[in-house]
């Protein structure tokens, strides 16, 4: 295994009209897609957070099927921040989850 297929964790910040569209639904396709774990959360402050985990090809492709979506939710919305985390062991999923 090289240092790009090593396991990281991201936690990211979407902006924009990404809640009550379905948007954390379409994260949890484009997690299973891409092959990442982790979860996805509404933000009391009108954001969504999302922790993906997987190999830096399995970030990106996640980034890249999140970014398809724009046709199906506007312009409206954007990646506001991207900050590497701690890996979480054993996790399994990527599920929708209340913080």
């Amino acid at each position: 295994m090289d240092a790009t297929d090593a396991k990281q964790r991201v936690l990211y910040r979407f902006l924009g009209h990404v809640q009550g569209r379905g948007f954390r639904y379409a994260c949890v396709v484009c997690a299973e897609r891409a092959h990442v774990t982790g979860w996805v959360c509404n933000e009391r402050d009108g954001t969504v957070r999302a922790e993906v985990q997987g190999g830096a090809q399995e970030q990106l492709d996640f980034v890249k099927h999140v970014t398809a979506l724009v046709p199906g939710f506007g312009n409206g919305w954007t990646i506001a921040s991207e900050t590497k985390i701690d890996v979480v062991p054993d996790e399994q999923s990527f599920v929708v989850t209340r913080v």
